[in-house]
């Protein structure tokens, strides 16, 4: 009966041999040292040998009896020995599969303080310009190589296999007792910092070895101690297969299913506010039950078990090691967790990495490996602190500020949520915030706001405080007790505020200070399409009837009020203070000179020109080749002016409505209808075109 021949020196050659075993197909694996014997397990069907053989004596063994194929799974630092292997099949007419480790290393692992170098000769010679003691995790048989050079002798520290052969090797080049570790590997990350530390080691050596050879483990406890790391690169760069490829090759050869399917089970787990009290039963069961942990260093140093933690919150981070472990290990069922603060379906990092689980899953199950992905909510600061004040939040407006760049538009963000709504949570970087968004309402006319923080709140030590706006405003941020804050605002009575269907009426009006009429508006604003997002810039903003109408249609509409008289900036900004419209910034100045300190309009509305319209066009289209603008005229040499303007515009479109609106006026009991004087709605576009 033809057997599976196997030369086996890393953890994914145990693996393809016990795959071999449990798919009942017989496998002779072939090892090089007594060690490795040692470390296979007994397996049905499988016989293991060991000691090193030549090529010739490959070829002798694979003559000797009917083999299905060779497997190639020694080290990928073993290079002769797999061109002896690969020779050995072409004599012997055997196929030849490479099972190969991936040993490639994410963004985290380049950084200051870590070194790549192609050979072990060129790390030697770069650890002479180095100082303190080197931790060498490559093995004994390179050892030769760094005690060649003197200089390194009295410093080295060999962490090596405990077999005889590789305790022997070290004796040999002169090192013994506290000189050599012996061990079986791969290392947690904690293992390898107690050996750092105790050994006072200042540099740390490493092959390329991946994740079935601890890499990330040395890499992970090289940056906490912060020491360097020397990492000599694959040298092995022929082709090769996966483990699930070579699985898949063999069922093809064999006639029978080996690698049987895997189960991965990932929880995304919301920790609550990080604290005992916090965490759910569920979450600490799937987190105990879990021997794997991701997430910040602070949730898996508390939750995490210590050999099985990565401080790993990316997705693509996360996606990549579980991709190892998937790829390297022998388990058919592996159980990992990634922990995120607060309830994983609020303002969690948990946004991104569900979509990515989603892709890797329909990855994964292209190579016999199911994935379940379950999310355990946690408790939120704002369930929290909203109890210990009594109150509800159902109808409260939630903005995470946690990690938001403090800049214009976020904080009218926050004054607009402030001004409109009864209730506001917002969730803090630091409690020292308090101060900055105090400052912000108290600048904004709501320093009477009422406001309350929670800080720690999961916590003993935890506290909530309560303040009014104007007298946190002048509170010192080194006073505040540090930790994770939730801040409340309250607003007893919030502006209750309609889009643009406003009247005429509504507005505070000034003598000679002229105003869009309500009808002429509703037209202009619903030419100018406004969307969410857009720069909007209203030219001669008179009372700001167009200002405020155009800001209420979307509180991410920015819009740039443009007058060059002071009375009616003032009058204007008094209208959009009446009327909360925070998106809004008034501008006292003369278009189109003041155009150079303002952003790229997406649209603009001209209702006033003092003659200068075009200029004001010309400015425009120089600031956006795309913008929309609508102007109005009552007189027809103005509406001749923006014809001659727009003709001499190459690809520039413009329509003009001429409206009349005649309304109602009631005189003893009789309703009569009175014009209003006639108007012209220009409407003009350039089609982004030069």
């Amino acid at each position: 009966m033809s057997r599976i021949l196997v030369f086996a020196g890393t953890t994914e050659g145990r693996k393809v041999a016990e795959k071999i075993s449990l798919a009942g197909v017989k496998g002779l694996v072939c090892v090089a040292t007594d060690y490795g014997t040692q470390v296979m397990p007994e397996m049905d069907g499988i016989e293991v040998r060991s000691g090193r053989m030549t090529e010739s004596q490959m070829e002798e063994l694979m003559a000797s009896e009917e083999f299905y194929c060779v497997v190639d799974a020694t080290h990928p630092y073993a290079t002769v020995v797999s061109e002896n292997i690969k020779a050995a099949c072409q004599a012997s007419m055997l196929e030849y599969i490479r099972l190969k480790r991936d040993t490639s290393v994410n963004s985290d692992f380049s950084k200051p303080g870590v070194h790549y170098f192609d050979d072990n000769e060129t790390c030697a010679k770069a650890l002479e310009g180095t100082r303190g003691n080197i931790l060498l995790t490559t093995g004994s048989k390179d050892l030769s190589v760094y005690m060649q050079r003197g200089s390194l002798k009295e410093r080295l520290i060999a962490r090596v296999l405990p077999g005889s052969e590789s305790i022997e090797a070290c004796e040999e080049q002169g090192l013994s007792g506290r000189d050599i570790i012996a061990m079986q590997g791969p290392f947690s990350k904690d293992m390898n910092l107690a050996q750092i530390r105790d050994y006072k080691i200042n540099v740390l050596v490493t092959k390329m070895s991946g994740a079935a050879g601890g890499f990330f483990e040395k890499a992970l406890a090289a940056d906490e101690a912060k020491i360097n790391l020397f990492v000599i690169g694959d040298p092995d760069s022929s082709d090769g297969f996966s483990y699930e490829d070579v699985c898949a090759r063999l069922s093809t050869i064999t006639g029978v299913r080996i690698g049987r399917d895997r189960q991965f089970e990932v929880c995304v787990i919301g920790c609550g506010m990080g604290t005992d009290n916090t965490l759910t039963y569920e979450a600490r069961t799937a987190i105990e039950d879990a021997e794997y942990a991701f997430g910040s260093k602070r949730l898996v140093e508390k939750y995490g078990k210590a050999n099985q933690s990565f401080p790993f919150y990316k997705p693509t981070d996360i996606i990549q090691y579980l991709d190892r472990l998937s790829s390297s290990l022998a388990k058919d069922t592996i159980k990992a967790v990634v922990l995120y603060s607060g309830d994983s379906g609020f303002y969690s990092g948990a946004k991104e990495l569900i979509p990515a689980l989603d892709e890797w899953r329909a990855e994964q199950k292209g190579r016999g490996t199911t994935v379940y992905i379950k999310q355990i909510p946690g408790v939120t600061s704002i369930s929290v602190l909203s109890s210990l004040m009594g109150i509800n939040y159902e109808n409260a407006n939630i903005m995470s500020m946690h990690g938001v760049e403090q800049n214009y538009q976020s904080d009218m963000d926050v004054v607009s949520s402030a001004r409109r709504n009864e209730r506001t949570f917002l969730l803090l970087s630091k409690s020292a915030d308090l101060v900055y968004y105090a400052q912000l309402l108290e600048r904004s006319g709501l320093g009477h706001l009422k406001m309350v923080l929670g800080v720690n709140m999961g916590d003993v030590e935890g506290r909530t405080y309560g303040f009014i706006a104007e007298n946190a405003a002048k509170i010192n941020p080194e006073n505040l007790q540090e930790g994770l804050a939730t801040l409340y605002i309250d607003n007893e009575e919030p502006l209750i505020t309609r889009g643009f269907t406003m009247s005429d009426e509504e507005f505070e009006r000034q003598e000679g200070i002229p105003i869009t009429k309500e009808e002429y508006r509703y037209v202009v604003l619903g030419k100018l399409g406004l969307k969410r997002g857009e720069i909007f810039y209203d030219i001669g903003s008179g009372t700001g009837s167009i200002t405020v109408s155009a800001a209420g249609i979307s509180d991410e509409i920015h819009v740039f009020a443009i007058d060059a008289k002071n009375e009616a900036a003032s009058l204007t900004k008094r209208n959009c203070i009446k009327y909360g419209r925070d998106n809004v910034t008034v501008v006292n100045g003369k278009a189109p000179e003041v155009f150079d300190t303002l952003p790229r309009p997406d649209a603009a509305f001209i209702g006033g020109s003092d003659g200068r319209m075009r200029e004001i066009i010309r400015g425009l289209r120089d600031k956006n080749r795309d913008v929309r603008i609508v102007a109005t005229a009552i007189t027809m040499e103005t509406v001749n002016e923006i014809l001659q303007i727009t003709s001499e515009i190459p690809y520039a479109e413009v329509n003009i409505i001429q409206m009349q609106i005649s309304k109602t006026e009631t005189v003893e009991k009789y309703h009569l209808i009175k014009a209003q004087n006639p108007a012209f709605i220009a409407c003009m576009n350039f089609k982004g075109k030069i």
